[in-house]
């Protein structure tokens, strides 16, 4: 029977949500076919089996939250469960579980061993995501030592294995230059140093030591002991509707939480005058190249960033200290209809506009389509949520944790009619933890992009 735990992914990834069942109980499943959709609080996966066989038993139903390396199903794949007697020396067994047979034969002749991996019980244990990003970087997952739970591969693993090959990469080869052997250590020569140290130890007599008399240190003051929290239950009436979060809405719960919980927010606003910014988009258009303004925001903040790298922070909670990122990666928030997703631009400050709006509605269409990457939604130093094209004059945007800073792009509205069509300014509200961001600094960044915004070709250039 084989029992399959739920696969470290990597990037922090510590559980995750079953949000639907592929497979039940009773069906055949072949290697590589997919078995389960799972949500962790990175992106949607579907997780393959590793074996073919039957399933015999689903241990978790959907909605459930399940922690990195328990047990979700159990395939009867004709392997037994029971414990097996310790295994002869010719065969060594890695952490993966990897059977490795070793001839005795090959260890007399030349001194080296040939090892040859048995196949059908080699298995490679590593989530699809995993087998892509090794893919792109081309490791061979042969090749490498796991270390996640129950022998999975996970993403350090991937980039300890590329440091390994660019390290023997440009390694400069050995001198061959032999050392001379050691000569053994004898028994008379082992004793000498012994009984020397036995004489030393009779030349030498215990000094007496008078104990002095212990004296009780003073009562320290015991710390007031924290109020009890006492969780409160609201009643129903007859025709409430009860909701609990899962899926994508039990992860916005979660992390919109812990932001606020440990990050003080405050909130600073600015209005905007997008009259140029506007006549650029048009121009754009009436040339052939239809983007958004969007684009322009994200493009504006990457350099804003540059000038004030401490926005561009993420907070190390278990550390209790800020890292300052030196790539800008621009998350972008996302509403789909399963709730607020945020997917990232990478290194948007080396990107065109074009390139940038290419990016977001290419991201923007796979996260509707619920078919985001790892790879899409990590990572991000700073986010941006344009609220716009829906409505509402301001509001006090929720920082995208752990980042420390986030800004909320609202409704247009036009000033006036020196403009001939289209809106001409907006309001954009930042959010910062106020812990490393004081108010002035926090004014001076918004109104740094509020001067980028209004002479769009300052950042254009860039």
């Amino acid at each position: 029977m084989f029992k399959f735990t739920l696969p470290d992914i990597g990037e922090g990834v510590t559980e995750g949500e079953i949000i639907k069942w592929i497979v039940k109980e009773g069906d055949v499943v072949k290697k590589e076919q997919d078995m389960v959709e799972i949500m962790t609080d990175k992106v949607n996966i579907n997780v393959p089996s590793p074996v073919e066989g039957k399933v015999n038993r689903i241990l978790f139903k959907e909605g459930q939250v399940v922690k990195v390396g328990e047990v979700i199903i159990e395939i009867d794949d004709g392997s037994k469960t029971e414990e097996k007697k310790p295994e002869p020396a010719s065969v060594v067994k890695n952490e993966s579980q990897e059977s490795i047979s070793v001839s005795e034969a090959d260890k007399e002749e030349g001194g080296e061993k040939k090892v040859m991996n048995d196949d059908q019980n080699r298995r490679i244990l590593a989530s699809p995501t995993i087998r892509r990003i090794a893919k792109d970087r081309g490791i061979d997952l042969d090749t490498i030592t796991p270390t996640g739970p129950n022998g999975r591969v996970t993403l350090e693993d991937l980039d300890n294995a590329e440091r390994e090959m660019k390290q023997k990469a440009g390694a400069p080869k050995t001198s061959g230059i032999k050392m001379a052997p050691v000569p053994p250590v004898t028994a008379r020569q082992v004793e000498q140093p012994k009984a020397a140290e036995a004489q030393s130890q009779k030349m030498q007599e215990p000094t007496p030591i008078r104990e002095e008399p212990k004296v009780s240190p003073p009562p320290q003051p015991k710390e007031p002991e924290p109020a009890l929290h006492v969780e409160e239950t609201t009643n129903t009436s007859e025709g409430d509707q009860i909701f609990e979060p899962h899926g994508l809405r039990r992860l916005i719960f979660e992390k919109m939480s812990k932001s606020k919980q440990i990050m003080p927010h405050f909130m600073v606003a600015e209005t905007v005058d997008i009259s140029k910014l506007t006549k650029t988009m048009n121009d754009m258009k009436e040339k052939g190249t239809k983007v958004t303004l969007t684009p322009f925001f994200v493009k504006a903040v990457a350099v804003a960033l540059t000038e004030f790298p401490k926005f561009n922070a993420h907070y190390d909670d278990a550390n209790k200290r800020y890292i300052f990122r030196k790539d800008i990666n621009m998350g972008v928030a996302i509403d789909t209809p399963s709730g607020l997703t945020v997917a990232v631009v990478k290194n948007a400050l080396d990107k065109s506009v074009v390139q940038i709006s290419s990016e977001i509605s290419d991201l923007a269409k796979k996260a509707r389509e619920n078919k985001l990457t790892l790879t899409d939604v990590q990572d991000s130093t700073f986010t941006i949520s344009n609220v716009g094209s829906i409505g509402g004059l301001i509001s006090t945007p929720i920082i995208n944790y752990p980042e420390v800073a986030i800004l909320a792009v609202h409704r247009s509205t036009k000033k006036g009619t020196n403009f001939e069509s289209g809106d001409d300014s907006t309001i954009i509200s930042l959010s910062c933890d106020h812990r490393l961001i004081d108010g002035a600094d926090a004014a001076r960044f918004i109104v740094k992009v509020k001067s980028y915004l209004e002479d769009p070709i300052s950042f254009l250039i860039r």
